[in-house]
């Protein structure tokens, strides 16, 4: 099946209300309306095709985007195709795919975080403090030198950052946070000065941001840290 061809039976399964929807939390009118079901089932239908991602891709239709992030082989991902798709970005839920199936599994994402924590874009701001929250959370290697360079960076910007840049930039204190008892002060200090100024508008979405200095506070209480000691690397 062409591209083409696939595009019009997608535009078959398309819901106008949806259309709607989307566009009234920030998507262009390239959107189709497609339930995120539709995409399950044909990421089944194709399984893993570069190619055919590629292609997919470079049409510029959301939900198609998401399904090519779904069907990419991560074995050939490279650094300039995340910065190519990342540019193209301006859309809640392709931004959640492109973090769910292409960040989260790439390796070289810490040179792509500190080359887009540079960036005014909304979804490039968005994906670099993803990669931070990421790595806060699951790297045990990387120094406290390191997250404390990134909250002095998310002081400087949070107030004036756009609205999905400033989520992540808020997730990326609460994993920082976590880490150890040192990072966890830091983090509280942080929040304490900005606690009240950062308001995330989650559109209809029903998303909810996270009381990130309460949290913080009953892991300093319960010594929950994610890492007691930063290790060596980095």
């Amino acid at each position: 099946m062409t591209i083409g061809e696939f595009v019009k039976e997608l535009r078959g399964l398309a819901s106008d209300d949806l259309k709607k929807e989307y566009m009234r939390n920030g998507a262009d009118d390239r959107v189709l309306g497609l339930k995120y079901t539709y995409l399950q089932y044909y990421k089944k239908e194709l399984g893993k095709n570069h190619e055919y991602a590629i292609k997919l891709w470079d049409t510029q239709i959301p939900e198609v985007q998401i399904l090519a992030t779904m069907i990419i082989d991560e074995a050939h991902l490279t650094s300039e195709l995340i910065n190519k798709w990342n540019s193209d970005i301006n859309f809640y839920l392709l931004s959640d795919a492109f973090i769910g199936n292409i960040l989260s599994i790439y390796k070289g994402v810490l040179p792509l975080a500190n080359q887009w924590i540079l960036s005014k874009n909304e979804y490039t701001l968005r994906h670099a403090y993803t990669i931070i929250f990421m790595l806060a959370k699951e790297n045990g290697f990387m120094k406290d030198e390191v997250f404390e360079k990134y909250l002095r960076k998310i002081e400087e910007d949070i107030l004036d950052a756009p609205n999905r840049a400033k989520e992540t930039m808020l997730y990326s204190i609460l994993n920082i946070g976590r880490r150890s008892r040192h990072l966890n002060n830091k983090a509280i200090e942080l929040m304490e000065k900005i606690d009240g100024k950062v308001i995330v508008n989650h559109g209809s979405t029903g998303g909810i941001t996270p009381n990130v200095l309460d949290i913080l506070k009953i892991v300093r209480k319960t010594e929950g840290f994610i890492f007691f000691a930063p290790g060596d690397m980095l």
